[in-house]
């Protein structure tokens, strides 16, 4: 079995309701998390209760567990965030896996703990494998328009809601600050850093930064601590002017609030000047502070909900309140951009808000909120959405890429089916 179909049937609950580890202790998944695409662990923000403890963490996938030792992942620290190690096949004499940190970690064996449903997929496969790959029926493209967007719609809402479920998981460790705090900065870092500023936010909770806040932080002292603390500061030195440099190093110096130091695996390589987790960092740490007091889920209320706006109405005013300042450290600058808002925007705030109207029990608020997300314009296409499109027929591509609603059906289709072949098109044709 090629690896990656272990990453879905992680990533789509494939498994028996009582889980046990392999040391016998039960496991129960509140959220599996997010599939990374970089350097590090399979999948991160996973959120799990052991024996009763809850958990938040990465988790790492293996066919047999001695390929932990094999890829030397007990020598690299930016495994110590794993908090479950899953395997196939446990090969190994021990219970527990051990991290870099010297830190022990459940092992969750799969091989007796999978599905009735996949265990009849496998059983029908029989000798055949199932791999990833490009190749595709042609079921989409198949279908006239009606039944098309009929299919996306649905696959979009339910994208939504999952992503509903994921924040809720979060909750359960956390507050509506610190899930909207740590949603817009992991956005905020685009493909290659979301989970380093993620990390970043975990690291530095939002609750500490309003204490500090109360205790006299100010906006420079507050950007010197995460790009000081994190290592961006001197790994950034190139593209900064010596002012520049300087004032920022002498704030985190001189600011008594944090000093420790924060492993971080930044990926900078080739990376545009509006896509540099310094500038993003810098200027998502200038909104944020404006939140402090109040924070940030009553900021967000006070400002763009106050006035129960429409659709249109809610997205024009929670763009305006990423409009940069004129002064400060990046005068002048054009700010976050209009993809990240966006992202910010389809990925985290109308998610985080619908759950949080579903708390209140306002249905008509949670309408409204929903209506937000499936009446928005098109995000930009990423290689999921593009690769879709490709199987699809050609003069239905535009009317998808005219509407989030559609393009995240495409994506939740991608990874739920045809990533791995699931659908019974696929079946059919094995």
């Amino acid at each position: 079995m090629d690896e990656k179909f272990l990453y879905h049937i992680w990533d789509e609950g494939h498994l028996v309701p009582n889980l046990k580890t392999v040391s016998g202790k039960d496991l129960k998944v509140n959220y599996q998390g997010q599939f990374n695409t970089f350097r590090g662990p399979d999948f991160v923000n996973a959120i799990i209760s052991i024996d009763g403890e809850d958990l938040q963490g990465a988790v790492e996938i293996h066919k047999n567990t001695q390929d932990w030792i094999k890829h030397s992942h007990q020598e690299d620290v930016f495994y110590n965030q794993v908090i479950l190690h899953i395997v196939l096949n446990n090969d190994s004499p021990s219970p527990f896996t051990m991290k870099e940190n010297g830190e022990l970690i459940e092992i969750l064996e799969l091989k007796n703990q999978l599905s009735e449903d996949i265990q009849k997929l496998l059983s029908d496969l029989g000798d055949k494998v199932l791999t990833s790959g490009n190749d595709y029926c042609d079921l989409l493209s198949a279908i006239d328009n009606d039944r098309l967007f009929s299919i996306l719609s649905f696959s979009g809402k339910q994208r939504f809601m999952s992503k509903v479920r994921r924040f809720n998981a979060s909750l359960s460790l956390s507050d509506f600050d610190q899930i909207l705090y740590e949603g817009m900065m992991e956005a905020a870092g685009y493909d290659k850093n979301k989970f380093n500023l993620f990390q970043l936010a975990q690291s530095i909770p939002f609750a500490k930064l309003k204490e500090w806040y109360q205790e006299g932080l100010k906006t420079d002292e507050m950007i010197s601590i995460f790009v000081g603390s994190s290592g961006l500061l001197s790994k950034s030195r190139n593209r900064l002017n010596n002012e520049f440099y300087n004032t920022l190093s002498r704030s985190y110096e001189s600011q008594r609030f944090y000093a420790r130091k924060i492993n971080v695996d930044w990926q900078l390589f080739r990376i545009r000047p509006g896509n540099h987790p310094f500038f993003r960092l810098i200027l998502l740490c200038e909104f944020l502070y404006n939140c402090l007091q109040e924070g940030v889920l009553n900021f967000f209320l006070n400002t763009v909900e106050a006035a129960k706006p429409v659709p249109q109405k809610r997205y024009q005013t929670f763009r305006k309140q990423f409009k940069p300042k004129q002064e400060g450290l990046l005068q002048n600058n054009p700010g976050l951009g209009i993809t990240v808002i966006n992202n910010i925007y389809i990925n985290i705030y109308l998610p985080i808000l619908y759950l949080y109207y579903q708390k209140l029990a306002r249905t008509e608020m949670t309408e409204s909120v929903l209506q937000s997300y499936l009446t928005f314009k098109a995000l930009p296409e990423n290689y999921i959405t593009r690769f879709m499109c490709n199987h699809i027929n050609s003069s239905q591509v535009k009317a998808v890429n005219n509407k989030t609603l559609y393009q995240q059906g495409l994506i939740d289709i991608y990874y739920r089916f045809c990533r791995y072949h699931l659908c019974s098109e696929c079946t059919k044709q094995n």
